[in-house]
Parts: structure tokens; sequence; C-alpha cells
């Protein structure tokens, strides 16, 4: 009974301090609009990612709260999510059974697509750990710099659970420096970490977050996203398809690599599009590390905007992948497995966009590269009732 009667008070606690929505773009769905819940790869080892999950979720307060489709749920819950479900996995159920089990014990939200996107229901895409060379002294063809976060960045708590991000001037807060302004009048001067042999390979670690370099004195070094400056992320390849110099179905990340060799003069106009910046810090090298400081599994770790899907969440993604061959698409499979947040990115806003982890190095980045997909992609959060022995 004291069990119960504290966690009446925690979700009433939640319920005043969830910053919370009006209205959600994610609805729970009765079971009969379920998907069939099919793993298309080793179901198995998908309880080694969710250890990676919950050594987060256990490391925060018992009281922090999630807002999930507009309503409170706390961190025990998005804890008992993962435990009933590896639990569920020992039994190694059969695929009906494990279907029964989520729709007596699980609620799943999903995308409203009348709330939603207006063009998609959900877009898909993928994202890895680059590998590149790098040298920590200024010499050709090393060039291209990373930053560190620089002195003059400014980061404050806003009211509302939200990161204010700018620069002191004259003792007022303003926005820090666009992509444009820091590198047209080469505003870091002195605060490089590591410089690049290409300005495009710089740009990529700035979208993916982190990757691996191999330096000229022998050394390999990781390195990961450390902060941003603030700035609205924009896609360089929705500009190219806007202003007619690409296809929206020719876009990937080698179709910009390319575009952008074969058009050097345009190449400073097209990057500048995207005034997102980020500083990094240097890391151990090994497993791409997400934003819960665990390390993320290719294929079972997704990154999204956590306002939203909360960090270590249970999801379901159906939608489908590229297989490739010699660096091209031979075919496209369904791809239909249980996943779980352990990401973010500054790209990532609202319900509509997730990103799969796809791994290391130039296979992943092409596979990676191609995903731009249709799908959906369900949240599992286990009932309030639900007994913890499936």
């Amino acid at each position: 009974m004291k069990n119960q009667i504290l966690a009446v008070i925690s979700t009433f606690l939640c319920l005043l301090l969830s910053p919370g929505m009006a209205t959600s773009a994610l609805t729970p769905l009765p079971p009969s609009q379920f998907p069939y819940f099919h793993d298309d790869s080793q179901l198995q080892e998908f309880k080694a990612t969710l250890d990676q999950s919950l050594t987060f979720l256990r490391s925060v307060p018992a009281s922090t709260c999630y807002t999930v489709a507009g309503a409170p749920v706390l961190v025990g819950r998005l804890i008992d999510s993962a435990l009933y479900f590896q639990k569920l996995l020992q039994t190694a159920p059969t695929p009906e059974q494990l279907n029964q089990q989520i729709q007596r014990a699980y609620t799943v939200y999903r995308l409203d697509p009348d709330q939603g996107q207006k063009s998609r229901r959900m877009l898909i895409t993928g994202y890895y750990q680059p590998v590149f060379s790098g040298s920590l002294d200024r010499h050709p063809p090393y060039l291209y710099p990373l930053y560190g976060i620089p002195k003059t960045l400014t980061v404050r708590n806003s009211s509302a659970n939200k990161k204010n991000i700018g620069r002191l001037s004259h003792g007022k807060m303003v926005p820090f420096w666009t992509r444009k302004e820091i590198e047209t009048d080469n505003l870091l001067q002195g605060q490089e970490m590591v410089w690049l042999k290409d300005p495009f390979d710089a740009f990529v670690l700035h979208v993916q977050g982190s990757g691996t370099l191999h330096l000229t004195d022998g050394t390999v070094r990781g390195i990961h996203y450390a902060q941003g400056n603030g700035r609205q992320y924009r896609s360089i390849g929705k500009y190219l398809v806007d202003t007619g110099r690409m296809q929206l179905a020719d876009v990937t990340m080698d179709s910009l690599r390319q575009y952008i060799a074969d058009h050097p003069e345009e190449r400073e106009r097209i990057l500048h599009q995207n005034d997102s910046f980020i500083f990094f810090h240097w890391s151990q090298p090994g497993p791409a590390i997400g934003n819960l400081g665990q390390a993320l599994t290719a294929g079972r770790s997704i990154a999204a905007d956590q306002q939203w899907y909360p960090p270590g969440a249970l999801v379901f993604l159906d939608s489908r992948r590229p297989v490739m061959a010699n660096g091209q698409v031979v075919e496209w499979k369904k791809m239909q497995r249980f996943v779980s947040v352990q990401d973010t990115g500054s790209a990532l806003t609202g319900p509509g966009r997730i990103d799969v982890f796809w791994g290391s190095g130039e296979q992943a980045g092409m596979e990676a590269g191609q995903m731009k997909e249709d799908g959906n992609v369900y949240l599992l959060v286990l009932n309030q009732d639900a007994r913890l022995e499936p």
C-alpha cells in the first residue's frame, strides 16, 4: 500500500512538473491497430542494447519525468518497460506469443498522420561514425579545422528545460555566430583542435556528431559532439533540391559530396546554408557514444527528438533498408525491428524524424547515406498494472 501511495504522489508531481504539451502528434493505438511485432534480426541480441539504456535510466533521479503523447511518464516506467521486455525475451517467445504479450502489457503510441507531417508519416534516415585522417598541425592538405567549445560560447538553462546558447556582447546575451560568420571571418582562430583534408569531411562530422581520426603522428583518436552553436540546422540537400540543382530521389551523402567536388565554386555557398555549427571534444577511439553516454549498437540504436521520444525508450521500427554491393544499392528489404532511443541530433526536431545508427566506417556510411525512407515508429510504454514477470 505504501508503494502504491508513493507511486500516486510521484505521478501527481510528474504531472505538475512536466513541461508537457496541450496536444500531441503521438497518439495511443487500440490493439486492433498494432503492427505485427516481427523482428528481422537477432532479437536476443537486443537485450544488450536495452542494458545500455537501463544503465542510463537508472542513473537519473527517480523523480525524473518525461512527456509521452502529452502525458507525464516517470523514469521508473521506462525502466520497467525495458526490464519487462528483457524478461520476455528470456522466455524465447514465438512471434505469436510476443505479439500477445505486447498487446497485453504495453501501451503503443504512433505518430498521428492528421497532426504530424503533411507530406509523409515519418522520415527515417541513417547516420554513422565516420573514419577520417587528420593532423594536429595545419599543413597542406590538412587545412580544414574542427573546434573545441570556444571560450566565447555561453550556455544558460531556460525555464522550459531547454538550453539558451549564445555569447555575451556588452553584458547582454546574443545569438552565437552562424557557420558562415565563423568560417568567413575566421572568428575562432587559435581554437582549432585538429585539421582535416576535406571541408566536406568536417561537415560530415558536424552532421554525424562523432568519428574516429587517424592522425599523421600515428595515433588514433575519437572525436565527439560537445556543444552546438544554438543555431537551427538546415539541410543542404533540401537547399540543392529547392534550387533545382538536384532531384530529391538522388540526394544521398555520397551525391552531396560529389556535387560539391564537381562544383567547388559553390561549396561555401552550399555549406553555409546550414547555420548550425558543432564543437567537439576528444574521446577514446572505439564505439560511437550517444547522448546517453552509452555505446551505440548498429541497427538497434536510434536518435530522435527526446522531447517526444524519451531517452532509453523502447521503440518498434517499421521501414526498409538498403542492401549494397560495390557501392551500389542492389535491393531494398523490409526493416522491422525493436530499437532504443539512445541519441539525439540538431537536425531531429519534432516527432516525425528518426535517425538509425548504422555503425562505423565506409560501408556503414554508404548505407546510412541512402536512408531517407517513409515508415512507422511505435513507442512502447509498459502499462502501470503490468507485472514484471511475463
